[in-house]
């Protein structure tokens, strides 16, 4: 073959070599550079009520146990668990072979002490033997009073039993004998961060759910705000109290209290721009920049309103945030903004 012939086919193989080529990596530049269209919702500031929520589990207003001189034989148990006892009522009674006894010494010393005092009138006696009688005297008259106390045990509210570690006959420990708990009222104890701390005050309506009960509410009111505030967790701790007349609450009982802390100017975003990050339970959001880019952002959300839920953190007023097709989005994604 002609020598000019072989270079001119080289020369346009080449050619046609570089050319695909280009044509190659134009192709890949355009679809990296090609935006994805997406629909963007611009999120706004609005006066909204500040409502939040606080998990907890019911309390007894008072708890009592119900306990005896350790070493005390147990005659009766007058309850069992689930009990309803009233303020006053006797629920245990203990053997009394230690009163029989003590009251026996206390009658002798009472009659040796008047006839000191007798003595001691027509100077047969000095001041200091009677002194020393009406001691043991009123010491004798202590014991008495502590056994009767501790022979028939009362309950000091009015509630329900529930707790009883002995039976009847059984030598009385270091454990309390029963458990009492006053149900009426209850109360729920919950965490607040501490920048709310000057607008609780005593009073202020608490709304309270329970698991077992659906979306019945209940209805009651701050009782008891903490006087400090926790350095490490940066909260302080408030008390609500619930009538609970018709005694539906019941302590242990998992419940979430709806607290009104006033109105505030928040940011409110579509639920429909919302990420939940796998595996976690972070929020984010895609943020549209100004050179048509997405940033992938973390937020703090607070209550759900309809199709809205409030922002506690991460957006400002007038952003712009992505409602359809994230799924196809990174951080720096371009995008294109389309009705």
């Amino acid at each position: 073959m002609n020598k000019n012939i072989v270079r001119l086919l080289s020369v346009v193989t080449f050619a046609s070599l570089f050319l695909g080529a280009c044509s190659s990596k134009d192709k890949t530049d355009n679809k990296q550079e090609e935006a994805i269209k997406v629909q963007v919702e611009q999120v706004s500031m609005q006066e909204i009520d500040q409502i939040y929520d606080f998990t907890s589990s019911i309390e007894p207003k008072v708890k009592n146990y119900i306990s005896s001189a350790g070493g005390t034989r147990i005659e009766k148990i007058f309850v069992e668990v689930g009990s309803r006892v009233a303020k006053g009522q006797v629920l245990v009674r203990m053997e009394n072979t230690n009163l029989a006894t003590a009251q026996a010494q206390l009658d002798n010393l009472e009659i040796d002490l008047n006839r000191l005092k007798a003595l001691y009138q027509s100077g047969g006696t000095s001041k200091q033997t009677l002194d020393q009688m009406q001691t043991q005297y009123d010491v004798a008259k202590r014991n008495v009073k502590n056994l009767k106390e501790n022979i028939n045990l009362v309950s000091p509210i009015s509630g329900v039993v529930t707790m009883k570690n002995f039976d009847n006959g059984d030598v009385a420990g270091s454990q309390p004998i029963l458990q009492v708990m006053q149900i009426s009222p209850v109360k729920l104890k919950f965490s607040i961060n501490e920048s709310f701390y000057a607008k609780v005050k005593i009073g202020m309506q608490v709304t309270a759910k329970v698991e077992v009960f659906g979306e019945e509410e209940f209805k009651g009111k701050i009782s008891m705000i903490s006087p400090t505030i926790d350095p490490n967790s940066r909260t302080f701790y408030v008390e609500a109290e619930f009538s609970n007349a018709n005694q539906k609450l019941r302590p242990g009982m998992f419940g979430r209290a709806e607290l009104n802390l006033g109105r505030a100017n928040t940011v409110l975003v579509s639920d429909k721009a919302v990420v939940k990050q796998n595996g976690t339970n972070d929020k984010y959001v895609y943020v549209l920049q100004n050179n048509n880019t997405v940033e992938y952002r973390k937020i703090t959300l607070g209550r759900r309103m309809n199709d809205k839920y409030a922002v506690l953190d991460g957006l400002n007023d007038g952003e712009k945030v992505v409602v359809s097709d994230y799924n196809k989005l990174k951080n720096g994604s371009k995008v294109k903004v389309v009705k």
